[in-house]
């Protein structure tokens, strides 16, 4: 019996206990910083600080996120089906990264050479929202389920992925061209912060604008809690953009009423979010109801 090999790219953020503890392989991206090309692996592979990435984003220091290419993602699968694995690979999702769309283009080739399976899975969702999905597949994995029973249960689930956050400051987006400059520019001198979520089909978009920062914490505690399900059984993951007060701040709303979960672990978002999302974003997710919102 093959191996399964559970996948993803470096989109996806967990907390560093589970790089320790399952094998997961990735798909790097690269970010350009300081004219250097330095590969970020998934878990943040420590080769540069998160401090030192947002220190320069506030500084106004432009830092680019690379996409891997298609040569680099055959290479990494081919790694693994020469030792006879079969991948079950879990993406950013194709509305926020083209890297998904690339591995299935890599695979089609691949099976015709190969015997293993390939699946690959757009996680529609990225950041913590991917890398919840990837350490329930490894989970499962370790519960001893088959391949196409993790499978089905990654392709069940993913749509009760739940995320809400909130930037600190929206030129980082204007920069991304996630929103326009002018849209940014009202929004900082009016302190209007959107909650940003992945809608049912994987866009990152707006569900509501709230007006203050610490209003926006607030709300993104309410609609986490108003929409997670069977918490007792979960982890749930805070993240932020260099800013571990204000994501402690959001631990404490979590369980200042007797929420009750798992575990809560608050990370430090990974740069090739975070670089688009900047310094001061926060954000909280777990798995709750089916997301059924639309981006119009």
């Amino acid at each position: 019996m093959r191996k399964i090999q559970i996948m993803t790219d470096s989109c996806a953020d967990f907390d560093d206990s589970f790089s320790k503890k399952y094998d997961i392989a990735c798909i790097d991206f690269t970010i350009y910083f300081r004219n250097k090309e330095i590969n970020v692996n998934v878990g943040y592979d420590h080769k540069v600080k998160a401090r030192e990435i947002f220190d320069a984003l506030r500084n106004g220091e432009r830092i680019y996120t690379l996409p891997a290419s298609e040569y680099e993602i055959e290479k990494k699968l081919r790694r693994y089906l020469d030792n006879d694995a079969d991948i079950l690979y879990i993406g950013c999702c194709a509305k926020q990264s083209s890297t998904v769309t690339k591995v299935n283009k890599i695979t089609k080739k691949l099976s015709k050479e190969y015997q293993n399976r390939i699946e690959v899975i757009d996680s529609l969702n990225a950041g913590a929202g991917e890398g919840l999905l990837v350490i329930e597949a490894c989970k499962k994995l370790e519960e001893g389920l088959q391949f196409d029973d993790i499978k089905k249960h990654i392709y069940r689930i993913r749509k009760n992925v739940i995320q809400y956050a909130v930037p600190e400051n929206l030129s980082f987006m204007s920069r991304a061209n996630k929103i326009n400059a002018g849209t940014a520019i009202i929004g900082n001198m009016l302190g209007v912060k959107p909650v940003l979520i992945s809608d049912k089909n994987g866009v990152q978009c707006a569900l509501k604008n709230v007006k203050g920062r610490e209003e926006s914490l607030k709300e993104i505690v309410r609609l986490f809690k108003e929409n997670v399900v069977d918490s007792e059984t979960q982890d749930v993951t805070i993240i932020h953009g260099d800013d571990e007060e204000a994501a402690n701040y959001v631990k404490n709303l979590l369980l200042d009423d007797g929420f009750v979960c798992q575990n809560v672990f608050v990370i430090c978002i990974g740069p090739s979010v975070g670089i688009t999302m900047g310094p001061g974003m926060v954000g909280i997710f777990g798995f709750g109801k089916t997301v059924t919102f639309e981006e119009k």
